[in-house]
């Protein structure tokens, strides 16, 4: 059937049936033949309609599947022990393909496909020689195990704000869960909010912006 091959990714059209000969006089026996044949091609029909129906609205809730988490707290330190990116704040409220959980800093993706990463971290440090290290974990059912190639690291600029941007193509199964730890080399940087200078009403730089689109 079509909506069971559709979560294989394919749909199998339909056939025309065989219909059997008529013969010359009418039996009850040919008409329940030619009907059951009609029944199961129309049975087809529907199923190969209904399996398109929701291969269209997949696709259509793929392309259009976006989610944006951001923290504007005013300072959060980096400690030297790997801790949870977990923005306390994301929009939109309601998400077609990809949710967000603010409590465990997890992004939840529903549909299989190739999607845009970017990563902002606005990190200030007050020495010399800090370095700030991003990594993921990802979950595809079997438990939480670090993404061998999601490695981050941001040389820092002692005394300056600088915010950080990473972009990437990045590849998701249905189901897959992702989420995202920091650390530093030395208890001296912090991530920050800033508000652009000038701007009415207030426009902010983010001190943590994760978006998937």
């Amino acid at each position: 059937m079509a909506t069971t091959a559709l979560k294989t990714g394919v749909l199998i059209p339909s056939k025309a049936p065989n219909l059997p000969i008529a013969p010359v006089d009418y039996t009850q026996q040919y008409q329940d033949q030619f009907g059951n044949a009609l029944r199961l091609y129309f049975n087809q029909l529907d199923n190969y309609t209904q399996g398109a129906n929701e291969a269209l609205i997949t696709v259509n809730n793929y392309k259009n599947s976006y989610i944006e988490a951001y923290d504007r707290s005013t300072s959060i330190a980096i400690p030297v022990t790997p801790t949870l990116l977990a923005p306390a704040n994301f929009l939109p409220p309601v998400s077609n393909g990809i949710t967000y959980d603010p409590t465990t800093g997890v992004f939840t993706f529903l549909y299989a496909g190739t999607y845009t990463l970017s990563i902002s971290l606005n990190i200030t440090t007050t020495a010399g020689n800090q370095i700030a290290y991003v990594y993921a974990q990802n979950n595809t059912g079997a438990g939480w195990t670090n993404t061998t190639n999601s490695g981050k690291e941001y040389q820092l600029v002692n005394g300056q704000t600088v915010q950080y941007t990473n972009s990437q193509s990045v590849y998701r199964t249905a189901g897959q869960q992702i989420r995202y730890y920091i650390y530093s080399n030395n208890n001296k940087s912090s991530l920050v909010t800033q508000t652009l200078p000038g701007v009415s009403p207030t426009v902010y730089v983010p001190a943590i912006r994760i978006q998937y689109a």
